[in-house]
């Protein structure tokens, strides 16, 4: 009798149940999980190629919205009905501090340009201060403004002036610039109309 219990004792140690083929299987996998996750990882990307990926994708979504934005003005300003109103400077050193427009009986439409703004205008040529919806046909357009010199002095008083004048609005997108300029270095500044049209 102790033979065969020292025999199924033999036994009984090195027989694997299935309960300890699973917890021994399961241990095996945990130490292998590391380096199947190290294996599935892709290698570590170029920061360069980061950069450009993320370069190219600012363009796009730029490029997307800008598509957006003048998909928006055509719908709210169609051709037929479109005007946009630009301000120009061509009078070296003048800065301009503010402009209203109306057109026809209209509300006011305002701009007050900082120093930088007004510098700016100087080098870019024109601002487009307002795009608005009129109908073809004659309308009304007036203007005033305020300006002054870059090196001007605290005390030195501001050119003041404004425009008054009529425009034809056609079937095409008007394109109006109102400029101020002067004749000659004695001549006091002023702001002088143009409508363009296609082809000038």
């Amino acid at each position: 009798m102790h033979l065969l219990d020292s025999t199924n004792n033999s036994v009984s140690n090195h027989m694997t149940t299935p309960k300890t083929l699973r917890a021994r299987t399961g241990a095996f996998a945990a130490a292998l999980l590391p380096l199947a996750v190290f294996a599935a990882q892709p290698p570590a990307a170029d920061p360069l190629e980061l950069d450009t990926k993320l370069q190219q994708l600012e363009e796009q979504a730029l490029d997307i919205n800008q598509q957006a934005q003048a998909a928006e003005e055509d719908f709210l300003y169609p051709d037929s009905s479109r005007v946009s109103i630009y301000v120009s400077v061509a009078i070296p050193g003048m800065l301009i501090r503010d402009m209203t427009v109306w057109v026809d009986d209209g509300a006011p439409v305002r701009h007050v340009y900082s120093e930088s703004e007004a510098i700016v205008l100087q080098e870019r040529g024109m601002d487009r201060i307002t795009r608005l919806v009129a109908q073809p046909g004659a309308h009304r357009i007036r203007a005033q403004y305020t300006a002054q010199y870059s090196d001007a002095r605290p005390t030195d008083p501001v050119f003041t002036g404004a425009y008054a004048g009529t425009f034809d609005k056609t079937q095409q997108p008007a394109e109006l610039e109102l400029q101020l300029r002067r004749d000659g270095y004695l001549t006091r500044p002023e702001l002088r109309f143009h409508e363009w049209r296609k082809g000038q």
